[in-house]
Order: structure tokens, then sequence, then C-alpha cells
């Protein structure tokens, strides 16, 4: 079993801590068409998903980036390599699948090649199997458009089939499912919803002492309420806290500024506009009138009321802010720092 503090994503139950509530919402809703699972950044969205297939045939495939078919194609056969100890009986003899030792091969175009509705189409006929994508809204077009077609058919004709949407709330229910847009496959279809919560103070504080615990390591008491109150219920940030302190940074001033330019090396990726707009909600802007009049006077130039919406509205859907406010306290104290 892996400890708490292994910073890849879980992938058994045995090693998730507590979610108790989440896993007994998603078990109960096996057989359900759809499933999505909600969350901020490093709240464990991942290792949850992952750890609740364990007992389920089943298949992650992580959508991050994927572009071309053949990217579609690779993370599926990627996906089902991973599981195939598992899946070995469930999949062989499925035409375009091909078994070669530990690993899958699937042929997606010319003859003998199959789909990925296709696929479904047959698992569906073997029984009880659930497929999770995961960050799903990240697939790029025209690959997005292709997947919600075929998760509106798998919807509506393989009732063995239970897809598991993960992601960011407004990015996925957004920008991906369309749930306000009539025009979307997905528009109207009933899901499940499952929000990854943070940490409770308690419950922080119980993660870090079984990690430590794990690692036979005991950091004083005001180390890890200081830790705790810092991370604030984020599971990401207590695992990298706890991996820093096991490894030997006992300097908590040296953990937090590791935390906080991790955070800030990612905000550098957005354009400089966007930068900005953080940059104001950081130093106290509450609303669109005052954020725009922060960037106006510190750049002495105007900016367009229609790029302003557009730039707030990515930035939620990235799940950096909510209603002008940030949602993970690291990147409030990155984002000062633009």
């Amino acid at each position: 079993m892996r400890n708490l503090f292994d910073p890849r994503p879980k992938s058994s139950r045995s090693e998730l801590f507590d979610r108790v509530d989440e896993l007994r919402l998603l078990d109960k809703s096996i057989g359900k068409p759809l499933i999505v699972v909600l969350g901020i950044r490093r709240i464990g969205k991942t290792s949850l998903v992952k750890s609740f297939l364990e007992p389920y045939n089943g298949v992650y495939i992580d959508l991050r980036g994927v572009a071309t078919r053949a990217d579609l194609y690779e993370r599926l056969s990627e996906g089902l390599s991973s599981y195939l100890s598992k899946l070995r009986r469930f999949i062989e003899g499925i035409r375009g699948i091909r078994i070669m030792g530990f690993d899958v091969e699937i042929k997606w175009r010319g003859a003998d090649s199959v789909s990925l509705l296709g696929l479904l189409e047959e698992l569906n006929r073997r029984g009880r199997f659930i497929i999770v994508l995961d960050e799903v809204q990240d697939a790029k077009p025209p690959i997005s458009a292709e997947l919600k077609n075929i998760l509106a058919y798998t919807y509506d004709h393989l009732s063995n089939i239970t897809v598991i949407l993960s992601g960011s709330e407004a990015r996925l229910l957004g920008s991906f499912m369309g749930v306000n847009d009539p025009e979307s496959p997905l528009y109207g279809r009933y899901f499940v919803e499952v929000n990854v919560r943070r940490f409770s103070r308690e419950e922080s504080l119980s993660f870090l002492e079984l990690g430590f615990r794990q690692e036979g390591v005991k950091p004083p008491k005001d180390v890890l309420e200081e830790a705790v109150g810092f991370f604030d219920g984020i599971p990401g940030w207590l695992v990298q806290f706890g991996r820093s302190y096991v490894d030997g940074i006992h300097n908590m001033d040296v953990i937090k500024e590791q935390a906080i330019s991790t955070a800030l090396s990612e905000l550098m990726r957005l354009s400089k506009r966007e930068r900005m707009v953080l940059k104001a909600i950081a130093e106290g802007a509450g609303t669109w009138g005052q954020v725009r009049r922060f960037i106006e006077e510190r750049n002495g130039e105007t900016i367009p009321k229609s790029s302003l919406t557009r730039i707030i509205s990515k930035l939620e859907s990235l799940s950096i802010i909510k209603d002008y406010e940030f949602l993970d306290n690291i990147y409030q104290k990155a984002a000062r720092r633009l």
C-alpha cells in the first residue's frame, strides 16, 4: 500500500483517506448512465475516481491535451493496458483489440478496426462497464465534439455502460457538457453530481498525522496546526507539505514558498491581461467595475468590456476564482506577486 504522502494519484480504496461519502454515492450510482465528479485543483478528483474503479470492470482515461484521434486511441490503449490484469477476459476477442503481453493495442483505422463507439457497444453486450473520462473538458476540437456525440449515444442506447466525467465545475458543466446550451448533444441529460470537498480542519490534521505515522516521523503539533491552517484542507497541498517535511525540509517558510512558487509558475502561463485580472482580485477588487478600474489605473489603458468579461469567465472555468474570490489561498498569494 502506498503512503498518503505519495504524490501520485491513489488507485486503491485502501490507499484513499476518507472520501466515504463520495465513494458511497458513486457506488450507489452504478447503473446510472452519467456521473459527474466535480472539484477544484488538487482536491483529489483523480485519486477518487481511480480508487473507486478498483472493484469494478472499468477503465480510467486521462483526456488532458487530447487533440486528435491518434491521441484519443493512444490514451484508450494506455487505460486498457493499466487495467489489463482485471479486464483481460472481459476484452478478449473484441475486433480491433490485440493483447500483447501486458499491453493492449487498438486498431482504429482500416479493416478489422474498432471505433470508440464500437468498443463501447461491444463492452455493453458483455456486461456492466464503467468508463472514466478525466479532465474531458480539456479535449480539443474536433475530438471534443465527437466525444459529446458518443456520450449522448451511450446515454441513450448502452444501458450497461456508466460514464463518469471528472473535472472543474465551470468548464465541465458549461464548456463541455453545455448544460445551458440547447444545441449541446448532452443538454437536458440527467446526471449524478459528486462534489469532492476539501477536508475539514479535523480531517486535515488526521490526514497529516496518519501520513507521518506511516513514515515514522512525528512533527511538533504546532507545525501540523500551521500547515492545516495554511493549506486549507486541499489534499494536494497537504501531500506536498508532508512529502517535503519527510524529505528533510522542516522550515515552514521554505515549504510555503515552494507551494506558492508552484502556483505562480502555473499562473505565469496565462496571458498578461489574465494575470492582471488575478492581480486585481488578489489585491481586493471584488466587483467587475473594481477589477476594470484596477487594471486601467495600473496599465494606463482601457480594457474592452467584452474582453474583461471573457477573461473572468475563463479564470472561473479554470477553477482559480469564483465570484471574485480565490478558491485556493495559495493561488491568491501567488497572484499578488504577478
